[in-house]
């Protein structure tokens, strides 16, 4: 045998990156997977907690039909101001039918309890296929919804950090920071949607090292600079901004009034600055768990909330946050059912086999 021919084959880059091409996607749903399973095991540890704090749950028990149906009242405000957002946000460009998009919105929250993004997947679908909406503009569309979220959101967990308590200044400083934040993405997108505008955005865009198919001229740098043009449109809206911030505001209340409406139903005592901060940590922990919500969100604010403000009875506020969690389940899998029926999922999957991209 000659020496050529004894000698290995040396694999070459393109054998090399597809086996790990292969296994990235496969080490994210492991991932998904092993978190969810994480989360599960948390909320068994909030449920067993629960269950040993048998004064709770007995007055949990004796609750009376006026405390159930506040709780469910601000729970399913908590749901449809996120539609109502939504669908505010992408006014601009097109205008959605409220119960269409109230219909997507309630799957999608149910949604994202589980692994794997289902419920961005689920929005993506609705509004791709049903509404035809482009990919690129749906991708504008919910950054648009980020940003409001963080103009809002942002100044008044700083705020809170700052002061500790919802007190005066607290909502001088939150109050004047979210109108900053507000007016200076107005001001910027109102900028940017001129024509001088939008050519020193594209000379700032060229100026950074991309590939050749996304630079200016391309196909994909047209379509991306065409889309981001309309998140400009959106955000240069003042009623997309302030509208959809009053939505969010309306939203951070409720959900720290279904948090202080469950503490005085278990017997919790509860200032409202207290039931603010609980709001908006079990708010960011749905939005932003990685693997799904569920159990996350319960043990996350339970143990959050117990390590910020050591003065308060943990075991009991955990009994406090499965009441509002197992509450919103109770809302979503009605109106998920509702929303199914509304939506006709079986016209879903067969519309727009050539959705548009």
């Amino acid at each position: 045998m000659s020496d050529h021919s004894s000698q290995s084959h040396s694999p070459t880059p393109t054998e090399v990156a597809a086996p790990r091409h292969r296994i990235g996607p496969a080490l994210k749903m492991i991932a998904q997977v092993l978190g969810f399973i994480v989360g599960i095991a948390l909320l068994g540890w909030c449920v067993n907690i629960a269950l040993k704090n048998r004064e709770a749950l007995k007055r949990l028990g004796d609750a009376t039909p006026g405390e159930i149906a506040a709780l469910i009242g601000a729970t399913i405000v908590v749901i449809i101001t996120p539609g109502a957002a939504f669908r505010e946000t992408l006014r601009p460009i097109k205008k959605l039918p409220m119960l269409e998009v109230q219909a997507a919105n309630v799957i999608a929250c149910l949604l994202a309890l589980l692994p794997f993004k289902l419920s961005v997947f689920f929005r993506v679908l609705v509004h791709n296929r049903r509404d035809r909406i482009p990919l690129f503009t749906i991708g504008a569309w919910f950054a648009c919804v980020g940003v409001v979220i963080l103009c809002v959101l942002g100044p008044m967990l700083l705020a809170g950090i700052w002061r500790r308590s919802a007190d005066t200044l607290w909502f001088i400083t939150a109050g004047g920071g979210i109108l900053l934040c507000l007016c200076t993405v107005l001001l910027v997108s109102r900028s940017l949607a001129t024509e001088r505008g939008w050519a020193w955005a594209q000379r700032f865009y060229n100026k950074f090292p991309v590939p050749a198919k996304l630079r200016l001229g391309s196909l994909a740098a047209t379509m991306l600079f065409e889309k981001a043009h309309e998140g400009v449109r959106m955000l240069g809206s003042p009623r997309v901004v302030f509208g959809c911030a009053g939505l969010r505001l309306l939203d951070f209340a409720a959900q720290a009034a279904r948090i202080a409406i469950a503490a005085a139903i278990v017997g919790q005592s509860l200032h409202w600055e207290q039931a603010l901060l609980a709001g908006s940590i079990f708010f960011l922990i749905t939005a932003a768990a990685p693997s799904g919500a569920l159990g996350a969100r319960e043990g996350g604010t339970a143990w959050i909330i117990g390590a910020v403000l050591p003065n308060l009875d943990r075991e009991l506020f955990t009994v406090v946050v499965l009441v509002v969690s197992g509450t919103e389940a109770a809302v979503l899998l009605v109106g998920s059912m509702i929303g199914l029926l509304y939506l006709r999922p079986d016209r879903l999957l067969r519309a727009g086999h050539k959705a548009p991209a």
